[in-house]
């Protein structure tokens, strides 16, 4: 393989602006400017920034207030993970119609054949329907620092290296994918979002990266509140209360 997937530990060279169809969306801006960032998520870290049975969150990580993950990482797998604070630009990253391409390096429990490669990229069905690999293929180690804790391999394993890419994002897809040809994940780790790569972060190390040219500028404002007056908020006449007959005014009065 050549160029981006030809060796998978190979940098994928500095940042660039995202291209295609994400340059063609629209929108109005006001308030504060747009950001994007990169993160290496550690293993056992979860993708998000509380969690009330005390494991380790993106807090520890990121002091930038406002921002929310892109898409996710499962707290076992590590790599890139993409941070913003522009609702359109989080929107467009992880919604599943944008087919935005993942990449990840993938540790098997056992060296996949040519046949279970072939078979992960014609597609596999899973309990939440079919879902295939658009490219996978055999690559040598990604030079990364060895994970803590190590995964458990078994003296039957022959692990191997797998480059895999998706352009979906289902609930632990590549590992679903991998075992269901009979190569379990021992290791995953995301390197690529689109045009966003993980180049050389370390774990647990973030950088700025390039907002798209659509996204950039101030952010959209939130509508004001409707204005209330005499019949309540605007469009939604107030309801009156209903009155009981006064059972006295029903009654004849009585005759002088």
């Amino acid at each position: 393989m050549q160029g981006l997937l030809g060796w998978c530990w190979a940098p994928l060279g500095p940042m660039r602006e995202a291209s295609g169809s994400i340059a063609r969306v629209e929108g109005r801006f006001t308030g504060p400017g747009a950001m994007l960032l990169r993160f290496h998520k550690p293993y056992g870290v979860l993708s998000q920034f509380t969690d009330g049975d005390g494991r380790a969150t993106l807090k520890s990580y990121l002091p930038q207030p406002h921002i929310y993950a892109a898409g996710r990482l499962d707290r076992d797998s590590e790599g890139l993970l993409l941070l913003t604070n522009h609702g359109g630009l989080q929107h467009w990253l992880s919604h599943p119609r944008h087919k935005v391409e993942k990449g990840y390096w993938a540790l098997l429990d056992q060296t996949p054949d040519a046949a279970a490669l072939a078979r992960l990229q014609r597609g596999v069905t899973l309990k939440d329907g079919s879902a295939r690999a658009l490219r996978v293929s055999l690559c040598p180690a990604p030079p990364l620092p060895e994970r803590d804790p190590p995964p458990r391999i078994k003296s039957s394993s022959h692990p191997s290296w797998v480059d895999l890419t998706i352009d979906e994002g289902r609930n632990r897809l590549v590992r679903r994918l991998c075992a269901a040809v009979g190569t379990p994940v021992l290791r995953l780790i995301r390197y690529r979002i689109g045009d966003y790569a993980l180049d050389d972060l370390a774990p647990g190390a973030y950088g700025e990266a390039p907002v798209p040219p659509a996204f950039r500028g101030p952010l959209p404002q939130k509508s004001p509140p409707r204005r209330s007056g005499p019949g309540g908020p605007r469009g939604r006449p107030r309801s009156r209360p209903s009155r009981r007959p006064d059972p006295q005014a029903s009654r004849t009065p009585p005759r002088s």
